[in-house]
């Protein structure tokens, strides 16, 4: 199921949305 990469990828995706609302909040 991907592995490693897929965690990163999916962990990294994550904390790209989490900036962005961050952001969008002010």
């Amino acid at each position: 199921m991907g592995g490693i990469g897929f965690s990163t990828q999916f962990a990294f995706a994550l904390f790209l949305i989490l900036i962005l609302l961050i952001f969008a909040d002010e």
